[in-house]
C-alpha cells in the first residue's frame, strides 16, 4: 500500500497508508474498463443482481490472496456483508494502489473508465478526513467501519517492565517500512534517525524483529497483529506518540457522489448497523485483530 507524511504530509502518508456472508464471491480482473459501471445506483444494482466491490491488492490482513489464489481478509468479509444485506451477488475486484488515495478515487470510482481502468461500485478501506472528502467532490466517503492506528510491536523480553515509546529508539534499533508514516515520524524525532532500519515490505521488517536485529517495529496496528499473530514472545502497544499530528484515523468506503447517492446511503446504513451490533468487530476478531470504533 502507500502512505502519508505535517498535516498535508501526514495525510498524504496515511493515504499512502466472506465469512458468514452466505454469498459466493466471484472475482474479476482489474484491467476491465468497466464503462457500464459509472453512474449505477442501487436500483440498477439490484435489477442486474450483483455489486462490484474493490479491495486493495496484497494488503494483509485486509485483502490478499491465499495459497489457493482466493481473495481473503477483513475487507473481503466486509464486502460479503454489504452484498448480503443488499441482497445481491458479490463480485470482488482486487485493485493496485496508486501513489495516493485521490488517484485511487479517480481511477476506481468515477473517471478510470476513460483510461481503461476498472470502475467499481464501492471501494473499501478508504481513509476518511475532511480535506480528502472536500478535494474529491465526485466521490462520497461514507460507511466508516473501523479506526486505523499507528502502533509499536516489540519483543517482551527486551522491555520487561514497560512497553517501548518513541524515545526508546534513541538508543535501541527500530524497524519501519520504507517511506511509510512510521518512517516519516521516527525520522523527524531527535536522535532516532541513526537507529532506524528500513525494508520495503512490513513482513520483512517483522523478520528483523524476529531475528533480533531490531527491538521493535512501528506500523499499522492491524498489520503488526497479523504478522505476529499467535506468537506470545511479542506484543503490540498503541500508546501515545508525541509530536504526531495524525496517528489514528477512521476508514470507510467510497462510492460515486452524484450518480450513486442511494447506494452510498444504503451502504452507510449497513456498515453503521454492523459496527453497532458487533458484526464488524467479530470479523476483526476472527482474523485475530483488535477493532476500534471509528471516529466521527
Amino acid at each position: 500500500m502507500r502512505l502519508i507524511p505535517g498535516i498535508a504530509a501526514l495525510i498524504a502518508a496515511i493515504v499512502l497508508t466472506l465469512a458468514g456472508s452466505g454469498l459466493s464471491a466471484r472475482e474479476y480482473p482489474s484491467d476491465d474498463s468497466g464503462r457500464d459501471q459509472v453512474g449505477i445506483d442501487i436500483d440498477e444494482i439490484r435489477e442486474r443482481g450483483f455489486i462490484e466491490i474493490g479491495v486493495y491488492q496484497d494488503f494483509p490482513p485486509y485483502s490478499w490472496r491465499d495459497d489457493r489464489g482466493a481473495l481473503v481478509g477483513v475487507d473481503v468479509d466486509l464486502a460479503g456483508l454489504i452484498a448480503r444485506e443488499l441482497g445481491v451477488e458479490l463480485r470482488l475486484v482486487d485493485l493496485p494502489a496508486d501513489e495516493d488515495v485521490d488517484k485511487d478515487l479517480r481511477n476506481y470510482i468515477w473517471r478510470g473508465h476513460y483510461m481503461g481502468r476498472r470502475i467499481v461500485n464501492v471501494l473499501m478501506r478508504v481513509p476518511y478526513n475532511r480535506e480528502l472528502d472536500q478535494r474529491n467532490e465526485l466521490t462520497a466517503l461514507t460507511g466508516r467501519y473501523a479506526q486505523e492506528r499507528l502502533s509499536i510491536a516489540y519483543r517482551r523480553s527486551e522491555f520487561p517492565d514497560e512497553p517501548p515509546f518513541p524515545g526508546s529508539f534513541r538508543t535501541r534499533p527500530v524497524g519501519v517500512e520504507d517511506h511509510r508514516l512510521a518512517d516519516f515520524y521516527l525520522t523527524g524525532l531527535p536522535g532516532v534517525l541513526p537507529n532506524i532500519k528500513r525494508r520495503r515490505a512490513l513482513e520483512d521488517v517483522v523478520d528483523l524483529l524476529r531475528e533480533g536485529e531490531v527491538v521493535a517495529v512501528m506500523g499499522l496496528r492491524a498489520q503488526l497483529e497479523h504478522h505476529l499473530k499467535d506468537d506470545p514472545d511479542f506484543a503490540v502497544e498503541s500508546g501515545p506518540l508525541p509530536g504526531l499530528a495524525i496517528g489514528t484515523w477512521p476508514v470507510g468506503v467510497a462510492t460515486a457522489f452524484y450518480t450513486a447517492r442511494m447506494l452510498s446511503y444504503e451502504v452507510d446504513d449497513i456498515l453503521t448497523a454492523a459496527t453497532a451490533d458487533g458484526r464488524v468487530e467479530a470479523i476483526y476478531r476472527a482474523h485475530g485483530l483488535t477493532w476500534e470504533t471509528p471516529g466521527r
